[in-house]
C-alpha cells in the first residue's frame, strides 16, 4: 500500500492474535488509554482465522482498528510482515495479543529511539501480572549454556547468581535508569524502525521459533544495534492468550523449538553440513527433547477451561 506523509504516524503498533477475543480486547484497551504524549499512533491487528468471535468484537467495539483478517493461521512471522506492509508508522512495534501496555512505555520509546539513530530496535522491561520481572525480553544469543541455564531452568532458580545465567538473561541490567544494548528482543513487544525492518527482509517467514535472533541478528550484521528499554515497562500475560494446550500439542511444540534451536545454533556460527558441532549439537537437543516429550507423556492432560479466556484455543495460539 502507497502511503504519504500527511498520513505517517509515528508508531503502528500491530497485534497478531488468534482466537483470544477477551486478552485481544484488553489490549487493544491498554493502547488506547495508554499515556501517549505527543507520540501519533494506529493500531493494525492481524487476525490468523480466529472462529471465537474475535473480529465481530473488533468490529463493533473498535471500528477505527485497521484489521487483516486471514482465512487460517499463517504464522507468527507472516502475520507481522503482512501488518507491517499496510503500517504508516515511522515505528513498527510488533504485539502479542495478550499484552497490557502500562503508562508511557510506548513514548519512552519513541524518544528515545528519535534521539539515537544508530538503534533499529528497542524493547520494553516484561512484566508479570503480579509486576515481577519475566527476563523474557533483553538477552544475549541463545548458547548451549541457555539451555542449562535458561529462565525457567531448575538450575537458574537454584543459582539465579549463576555467571551463566545473568550472562544469557543480562539480569544485572534490568534495573539500570537507560536503555542498554541486548543481543535480541521478544516479539512479544518489540519496536522496530521502519528502514533497517525491511533492508533485512523483516520477520523470518521461515522460522517459527527463534525468529526474533534471526531478524536481530540480521540487524546487527547490517550494522545497527538493540536495545532493551527498563523504564518502559508492559504486562506480559505469556502464554495464557494461547489457551489451554493438549499433550499432543505440547509435544509438537517441543519438537518444533529444538528443531529451530538447532537451525538456530548452525546458522549463528556458521556450521556446515560436515561440521562435528552440527552433529553433536543435533545429538544434544535430541536426547533434550526425548527427555522432556517423555515427561510430557506422563503428565496429566489439562482440565477443561473454567474461563472463555482459554475457549476456543485448542492449537494453542499462534503468537510465539
Amino acid at each position: 500500500m502507497e502511503w504519504g506523509l500527511e498520513q505517517q504516524v509515528d508508531v503502528s503498533a500491530i497485534v497478531i492474535s488468534l482466537n483470544s477475543r477477551r486478552y485481544l480486547g484488553d489490549c487493544i484497551r491498554s493502547l488506547k488509554t495508554a499515556a501517549w504524549r505527543s507520540v501519533t499512533w494506529e493500531i493494525i491487528v492481524v487476525d490468523n482465522g480466529s472462529t471465537d468471535g474475535s473480529l465481530e468484537v473488533l468490529a463493533k467495539e473498535h471500528p477505527d482498528v485497521r484489521v487483516i483478517a486471514n482465512p487460517s493461521n499463517l504464522g507468527y512471522c507472516k502475520a507481522g510482515n503482512q501488518g507491517a506492509e499496510i503500517a504508516r508508522g515511522r515505528y513498527l512495534l510488533h504485539l502479542n495479543d495478550d499484552i497490557l501496555i502500562l503508562d508511557d512505555a510506548l513514548p519512552k520509546l519513541v524518544e528515545w529511539m528519535d534521539r539515537n539513530p544508530g538503534a533499529a530496535m528497542i524493547g520494553s522491561r516484561l512484566l508479570n501480572l503480579d509486576r515481577t520481572d519475566q527476563f523474557s525480553s533483553g538477552r544475549s544469543f541463545t548458547t548451549p549454556w541457555a539451555a542449562i541455564f535458561g529462565r525457567k531452568s531448575v538450575l537458574t532458580r537454584l543459582f539465579p547468581n549463576s555467571s551463566f545465567a545473568r550472562g544469557y538473561l543480562l539480569s544485572d541490567k534490568i534495573d539500570s535508569a537507560a536503555p542498554y544494548e541486548v543481543d535480541w528482543l521478544s516479539a512479544a513487544a518489540m519496536m522496530t524502525r521502519r528502514e533497517p525492518y525491511w533492508k533485512v527482509g523483516g520477520l523470518a517467514e521461515d522460522f517459527y521459533y527463534f525468529h526474533e535472533q534471526v531478524i536481530c541478528k540480521r540487524l546487527q550484521e547490517a550494522g545497527f544495534k538493540n536495545y532493551l528499554h527498563p523504564q518502559a515497562r508492559i504486562v506480559h500475560y505469556e502464554g495464557a492468550g494461547s489457551g489451554v494446550r493438549t499433550r499432543k500439542v505440547r509435544i509438537r511444540h517441543i519438537q518444533g523449538f529444538h528443531r529451530a534451536a538447532h537451525r538456530w545454533y548452525c546458522m549463528h556460527h556458521g556450521l556446515g553440513p560436515m561440521h562435528p558441532l552440527r552433529w553433536a549439537s543435533a545429538a544434544m537437543l535430541a536426547a533434550r527433547a526425548g527427555a522432556l516429550m517423555l515427561l510430557e507423556s506422563l503428565r496429566p492432560e489439562p482440565p477443561k477451561p473454567k474461563s472463555d479466556y482459554d475457549l476456543g484455543r485448542p492449537e494453542g495460539g499462534v503468537a510465539l
